[in-house]
């Protein structure tokens, strides 16, 4: 048996040799056969292509953001100075567009396009060449004002009163949990191992705590400081009052 696996160990060993030479004699002629040619893969020119590409759209991009930049710009712009201008005439009634425009820093031309359009919506009004707040803004601006200020005290109040339900709660737990735990008065636990001993008969702890509905820890700790108080003496099995015969 030995000498068949040797043979055939061989035999193996020969065949690979053969198979190694043939796949190196391959290599070569492949070489040989694609030497010169490119990998497959993307094009000659195709990264050159790619990255022209994407050169315009970033420049597309660019030019997109440039030109519409100092418009978004210019409306925000606007928008703020409308809001300055009419700061200043509540802050200034019967103030004028050159007034404004004065404060502003700003060329006045473009305040009598602001300024009517600000009336057309009912924010301020003219009188001559001044300009007034309208009455309808300011009272709903102090409308305004009283509701947050009503809605603050509102909400100090609900807070001010959930916190008073919460810490209600929170005493009526502990007092549920003591009553739940059987915890008494050390008097109360004492009074009722006396009277659970009453009967004269021995008795242990665990007897008193039935008997008393008491926890047996407690009982046990009772017992043992009437003990030494002399109230209670043990007996063969358990304890009984001094004063049982």
């Amino acid at each position: 048996m030995p000498a068949f696996v040797d043979t055939a160990v061989k035999d193996i060993d020969q065949r690979l040799r053969e198979l190694r030479d043939e796949v190196s004699r391959l290599e070569a002629a492949r070489s040989a056969l694609t030497a010169g040619r490119r990998r497959p893969g993307r094009p000659r020119g195709a990264r050159a292509r790619t990255t022209g590409a994407s050169a315009r759209t970033t420049r597309a991009r660019t030019r997109r953001r440039t030109s519409a930049g100092p418009q978004r710009r210019s409306r925000r712009g606007g928008n703020t100075r409308a809001v300055q201008a009419l700061e200043l005439v509540r802050e200034r009634p019967g103030i004028t567009i050159p007034e404004i425009a004065k404060a502003m820093r700003i060329e006045p031309n473009y305040l009598y396009r602001v300024l009517p359009r600000l009336a057309s919506e009912g924010s301020i009004k003219r009188n001559g060449q001044g300009w007034h707040p309208a009455p309808s803004s300011t009272l709903t601006s102090a409308t305004a004002t009283g509701n947050v200020t009503g809605r603050r005290k509102a909400r100090v109040a609900k807070s001010a009163s959930t916190a008073s339900a919460t810490r209600g709660a929170r005493s009526r737990q502990r007092a549920a949990a003591s009553t739940t735990n059987g915890r008494t008065a050390p008097g109360a636990t004492k009074a009722s191992v006396l009277a659970a001993l009453a009967g004269g008969d021995p008795m242990t702890a665990g007897q008193v705590a039935a008997k008393a509905g008491l926890a047996r820890p407690t009982v046990s700790t009772t017992l043992s400081k009437l003990a030494k108080t002399g109230e209670v003496k043990k007996a063969k099995r358990g304890y009984q009052l001094s004063s049982a015969s």
